[in-house]
């Protein structure tokens, strides 16, 4: 097991790569799992289905929380897991909500603000 070090942890916190685990199955946890991936790529953050340097978070369907997925999937959650990582269920959407908002917000501040023109622009 490695260790995971204060600077570890702080890169982890602004990193805009969110780890997917697991190949959701039914039609809800499908049309969750498009929803939030969907959204944070609208917000700005890197889906991403391997570990690859700091991870914000990771988004895993319920089968492998439970344990019930495939072996590829364990080692993925074992690993992140070790490293620190929030592991949430892809239906918990609050959580996954908290776990990324700081930084939506650093995002959105420092997104280029919309131009302004003094002038109409009409067609």
């Amino acid at each position: 097991m490695s260790t995971v070090t204060h600077i570890d942890t702080a890169r982890a916190r602004r990193s805009r790569k969110v780890l997917f685990i697991g190949n959701p199955t039914g039609y809800n946890e499908v049309s969750q799992w498009a929803m939030v991936k969907q959204s944070l790529v609208a917000d700005g953050f890197e889906p991403v289905r391997t570990i690859d340097g700091p991870i914000l978070c990771a988004i895993v369907t319920d089968d492998v929380l439970d344990a019930a997925g495939s072996p590829h999937d364990a080692r993925t959650i074992e690993h992140a897991r070790e490293q620190g990582v929030q592991c949430i269920s892809v239906t918990d959407t609050t959580r996954i909500w908290q776990a990324t908002a700081r930084v939506r917000a650093r995002i959105a501040q420092n997104a280029p603000a919309a131009r302004v023109s003094p002038h109409h622009q009409g067609a």
